[in-house]
Formats: C-alpha cells, sequence, structure tokens
C-alpha cells in the first residue's frame, strides 16, 4: 500500500476519533435538570436561589438565561457526579406508571443517614425478613436512592453488628416514594433504628448529605 493510500484510509478514522472525544470532553460539563413530569433538560445550572434556579441550555451557552422554579424540580445530576434532590414527586414517568409489558413499576426508597460523630464508624444495614434480603449498607452522613421491587406490606429491620428487633412495617406503592431516616439509638451498644418520614423532612435533613451511589459499598 502506497503511503499516499494510506494516509487517506487513515485520516477520516483520526477525524472521527478527534470529534468523539471532543464531544465525550464537552459532554463532561453538562448538567441535567430532572423536572417533576419526568421531563430531562440538558442544561448548565448557574445559580440556585431559595425557589428558584437559573441555567442556560447546554446546546446555546451563549444564549439567553432561564428561570426555574424548584416546585418544578425532582433533582439536578451535575457534570461532576453529584446530584441535589428537591424532595418533589416524580410524575408521568416510569417511576410513576405501569410498562407497556404490564408489569407494575417499583416503588423509590431514598434511605439517607444524618452525620452523627457518636457511632459513625459502622454501616447501617436495612433490609428484610421477607423475603430474606439486605437492601442496603448505608453510611454516615449519606443517602442512597433504591428502587424496590418487592412492593406490598414489607417488614424492613435494621442492624449493625446484630439485628434490631424492632420493625417497621410500610406498604410500599409501586411508582411511589419513600423516605427512611437511619439513625444509631442512644444508649449502651450499638443499635440501628429506622423511620418512615415525610418529604419536606427528608428534604431538610438529606441537604448536605453525600449520595451514596452503591448499595453496598466496599
Amino acid at each position: 500500500m502506497s503511503l499516499k493510500r494510506y494516509k487517506c484510509i487513515i485520516r477520516p478514522f483520526l477525524i472521527a476519533v478527534a470529534l468523539i472525544l471532543w464531544h465525550a470532553e464537552i459532554m463532561k460539563g453538562q448538567d441535567i435538570i430532572v423536572k417533576n413530569n419526568g421531563d430531562e433538560l440538558n442544561a448548565k445550572v448557574e445559580e440556585i436561589q431559595d425557589s428558584v434556579i437559573k441555567y442556560r441550555n447546554f446546546d446555546n451557552l451563549a444564549g439567553p438565561q432561564y428561570v426555574l422554579n424548584k416546585s418544578e424540580i425532582f433533582e439536578i445530576k451535575y457534570a461532576n457526579g453529584s446530584r441535589d434532590v428537591f424532595g418533589n414527586t416524580l410524575q408521568g414517568s416510569k417511576e410513576a406508571a405501569i410498562t407497556s409489558s404490564g408489569q407494575t413499576v417499583p416503588a423509590v426508597i431514598y434511605f439517607y443517614r444524618p452525620s452523627k460523630f457518636v457511632g459513625s464508624a459502622p454501616d447501617i444495614t436495612v433490609g428484610t425478613y421477607i423475603p430474606d434480603e439486605v437492601i442496603v449498607h448505608i453510611r454516615n452522613g449519606r443517602w442512597h436512592r433504591s428502587e424496590y421491587n418487592h412492593t406490598g406490606q414489607r417488614d424492613l429491620v435494621t442492624g449493625v453488628y446484630s439485628v434490631n428487633d424492632r420493625k417497621l412495617a410500610v406498604n410500599f406503592e409501586p411508582g411511589k416514594t419513600y423516605y427512611i431516616r437511619c439513625t444509631i439509638m442512644p444508649g449502651m451498644g450499638i443499635q440501628s433504628q429506622v423511620e418512615l418520614v415525610d418529604e419536606a423532612t427528608a428534604k431538610k435533613e438529606m441537604k448536605g448529605l453525600k449520595e451514596q451511589v452503591q448499595a453496598i459499598e466496599k
């Protein structure tokens, strides 16, 4: 093969690779705004105020700045991998509907653990007796979003080194969102407890906590 022919073949390939790498680098700076109705906006979030956020469309960063009420937003997924969850209920999306195959979608559970100095080292384990499973090992100062397929009446149990005898009965409905606070109980020994809380309380207490992406981190 002649050098000239080789260059004609390899040049388009190198250009295509360069475009792919350039596009991937650009996409790193993209934030995603998830609205309550399930719509997603590719954006660059510029300012978050008490009741509104200000952003620009990611495909037109030199264009106008837009304002969106926080009450319309379910969450923001930032380019660095972090998230802000605003505690609103996601509606009209796959999480609140029946799939085309007729199967129900899972319930969504936010497990969170307020940051505490006492008893901060061990993870809090949350699971169920029936089915016999561990749902999450939640770390101190973290929150985790779980899609739970075993809907219906369930008894959540928790422990650190051993299971606490107390149970939390919750009727998990498909497509609905629940907030579970996980804490270390005061007193002698190391035991934990779980509590079902409302959205407003969870939203306030989750502020400043870090997302735990994996249910069980090593």
